[in-house]
């Protein structure tokens, strides 16, 4: 089953840019990612926006992601995650 993770990362773009640099991403998501989207919330922060084949894969690809935010000292604390069931996906 198919699911949504919802992020506020309370990183700067620059932040968002520099993180998918090291951690080495291309045009496409991490395997087992269906779709990602990073979006300016009114704060100026990222916001991201993910569907995933599985909770386990999305959870897997977040502790890489963590330990290169911890590691680079990006952001204001920790991000808030929240993960949804997906019911359905429509695209163009």
């Amino acid at each position: 089953m198919a699911i949504a993770r919802i992020i506020e990362t309370r990183i700067t773009p620059a932040e968002y840019d520099q993180m998918r640099e090291r951690l080495g991403m291309g045009d496409s998501p991490p395997p087992g990612g269906l779709f990602h989207v990073a979006a300016l919330a009114d704060d100026g922060t990222v916001r991201i926006v993910e569907v995933w084949d599985s909770r386990e894969q999305a959870e897997a690809w977040g502790e890489k992601v963590a330990a290169a935010r911890t590691e680079a000292g990006f952001g204001d604390g920790p991000p808030t995650i929240e993960y949804l069931e997906v019911h359905s996906i429509v695209q163009r």
